[in-house]
């Protein structure tokens, strides 16, 4: 179910992509598609008594024609991994191209790298930037935020508001430091305070709204 609703949301966003110039209608701010300035996003934050991450980045290596995944983990309290945070699937087919084009053969492989980019923020970098994935068979990336602070807006108490606002979260995607946030087809799955998205390439992902 996870998977339909996802190529369904990626469907959408690449139609906002391919139909734009023949419709008058924009993204709405919290479409598949809509972009926003750094300054304009607010991109989630740990709670205070949040576990510190048990690893801040990780490297694994994704080989053209076998399935492949990197994991991130909040510590357990005693220098073992505990919750996970962040995961990224690779599908066997999903390796289409190198950051210089280069297309990948079976057998092919490349270094992956997944980093934390701040502590107190939901907020990934993921290296090397420019290696681009399958649209047939996307790459999958998959964030908890159950460690995020509940109180959203930041006005020093959980409530409706703050509700509201989790049913808006997406995952959003950031080219390069100070370019702006393109909002990403994603799945909030509430009950385990996750979302999923698929990704064609790499850059730096964050969960917003």
């Amino acid at each position: 179910m996870r998977r339909i609703v996802l190529m369904f949301l990626s469907a959408g966003a690449l139609c906002v992509a391919a139909c734009g110039d023949d419709s008058d209608e924009t993204p709405g701010p919290d479409d598949p598609g809509a972009t926003r300035p750094p300054g304009e996003l607010t991109i989630l934050s740990l709670a205070a008594n949040a576990p510190p991450l048990f690893q801040s980045s990780v490297t694994f290596w994704a080989v053209r024609g076998e399935d492949s995944e990197g994991r991130l983990y909040f510590s357990d309290g005693q220098g073992q991994p505990g919750e996970e945070y962040v995961r990224l699937k690779i599908d066997a087919a999903s390796l289409l191209a190198r950051p210089d084009g280069t297309p990948f053969a079976v057998g092919d492989s490349v270094q992956i790298t997944m980093t934390a980019v701040d502590p107190t923020q939901i907020l990934f970098q993921f290296e090397p930037a420019g290696l681009t994935f399958s649209s047939a068979s996307p790459a999958e990336l998959e964030i908890e935020y159950q460690e995020a602070d509940d109180d959203f807006d930041d006005d020093g108490d959980v409530d409706d508001d703050d509700e509201d606002i989790e049913t808006r979260l997406g995952i959003w995607r950031q080219g390069a430091i100070g370019q702006p946030f393109v909002r990403l087809g994603s799945a909030v799955i509430e009950d385990l305070e996750e979302i999923e998205a698929e990704l064609t390439s790499f850059s730096r992902y964050a969960i917003a709204y």
